[in-house]
């Protein structure tokens, strides 16, 4: 592995979408930094902040107070006792580190706004790659994922997956019930993927709303407890309200930003994934920088490599696993899927990528560089984009945000978070305070 991994978009730094400006041009050392311990949260959620297991400090919760209120400069210790499997975490990850040390900047001009996000990580080379499929012996099965999926836990996978820095934006008005004081755990619930009260496939696929019938889902994630008819301490994943009333909160704001700079889906495009968290965590509208290049139906690959564009190869083979120099399958580089094609031992990776995206799904530009064991990620947009699915900033003003870090080949809660932040522009009440570029 190089200790120098750029990874900033197919065209390079300076092919930009038409409104944003090149962050690599910003002189950095000349914007303030703010530095933030995220810790490793376990199954922490909503619920149990507000239950008597949180004794205390349900109390403060419960009271509207902000988490930093009790826990400033606990989150190290905080992580470190989640982490260890004590509280919180019935199936810890060994060696997994309990918190992670993040430099922020952030910057703006007349047009956009940027975000520059340093960490080390945990592991000894960038985590630019994900999830692959292998063939063997006609069938298409699980190559490599995450380091907490079931098949890598039991040794049946290999490790694979990407490092992600995460911000989590809510609007200056408070239109998000208690994301100002309680952070991201807004969003997180005892009733979604790896939390104690899991719906099975099976129960959220015959979901009238969430499931085949309607949006297609088959798991639960993210979501607000104001898209739900009622909730309990199991949370509230079944009791979503009626299509009028979504399209009415959703009107009002009541949405979160969520960005995400992926090492592997969206940064060699050049991109951020642009989602929102409502009654589920939604990609925006448009065409984003990728899709899942798997065929649940078929059981199958929906797209190989073109061999004119892959040195006469339509997959990969297992000595290009977790090569950074590996082509990643793309929507330039790829043709409909043909078993015909395949040989025992091929490797297709489970995700393609889009050079082309459109909507508000391409609203967010993104770079990264991983050096020396550092990450370093930036993220920019406009500062209005016009979307009804992205959060309006403006200078002058400050709002609540979250960040996230995704590291060492994990996903979803074994992630790292932040306590409850703000982001101000022009002004110097916020814990991060972004400068005006002149």
């Amino acid at each position: 592995m190089k200790a120098h991994i750029a990874v900033a978009g197919l065209a390079g730094l300076c092919s930009l979408s038409g409104h944003a400006a090149d962050p690599a041009r910003i002189n950095w050392d000349s914007v303030p930094k703010s530095q933030f311990t995220l810790f490793y949260p376990g199954q922490s959620t909503q619920e149990w902040m507000k239950s008597a297991a949180h004794k205390a400090g349900a109390t403060g919760v419960n009271d509207g107070k902000n988490c930093l209120e009790c826990h400033k400069d606990e989150e190290a210790d905080l992580g470190k006792t989640i982490v260890s499997g004590k509280k919180l975490e019935p199936t810890p990850v060994a060696g997994k580190p309990g918190s992670v040390n993040v430099t922020v900047q952030a910057a703006y001009d007349k047009e956009n706004v940027y975000l520059r996000a340093s960490w080390p990580t945990h592991a000894k080379e960038a985590g630019v790659f994900h999830d692959y499929k292998v063939f063997k012996g006609g069938q298409w099965s699980t190559h490599s994922a995450g380091r907490t999926y079931k098949d890598v836990r039991e040794g049946k996978a290999k490790v694979s997956y990407e490092d992600r820095f995460n911000v989590m934006v809510g609007d200056n008005k408070g239109t998000v019930a208690g994301f100002e004081a309680e952070g991201c755990w807004v969003t997180c619930h005892n009733s979604m993927r790896d939390t104690p009260n899991e719906p099975t496939k099976e129960q959220v696929k015959a979901h009238p709303v969430l499931g085949d019938a309607g949006m297609k889902k088959n798991d639960i994630r993210k979501y607000l407890a104001e898209t739900r008819s009622a909730m309990d301490d199991r949370g509230g994943w079944d009791k979503v309200k009626d299509k009028a009333a979504l399209d009415a909160l959703m009107a009002r704001g009541v949405f979160l930003d969520l960005w995400q700079a992926r090492a592997y889906r969206s940064l060699p495009v050049g991109k951020a994934d642009d989602s929102h968290v409502f009654q589920w965590r939604n990609f925006d509208k448009g065409k984003k920088p990728f899709d899942s290049n798997w065929d649940g139906d078929k059981k199958q690959p929906r797209f190989m490599f073109d061999p004119a564009k892959n040195s006469g190869r339509v997959a990969l083979t297992e000595a290009q696993f977790r090569d950074p120099k590996a082509p990643r399958l793309d929507d330039g580089n790829s043709i409909p899927y043909d078993a015909s094609k395949m040989k025992d031992g091929d490797l297709l990776p489970g995700f393609i990528l889009n050079a082309r995206q459109d909507g508000s799904a391409a609203d967010l530009n993104a770079s990264g560089k991983w050096e020396k064991g550092v990450w370093t990620m930036m993220i920019w947009r406009k500062l209005n984009t016009g979307q009804k699915d992205d959060v309006a900033l403006a200078p002058g003003q400050t709002y609540p945000i979250g960040i996230a870090v995704h590291d060492d080949a994990s996903t979803t809660r074994f992630h790292y978070v932040s306590m409850p932040l703000k982001l101000s522009l022009g002004k110097k009440d916020g814990h991060v305070n972004a400068v005006e570029l002149k």
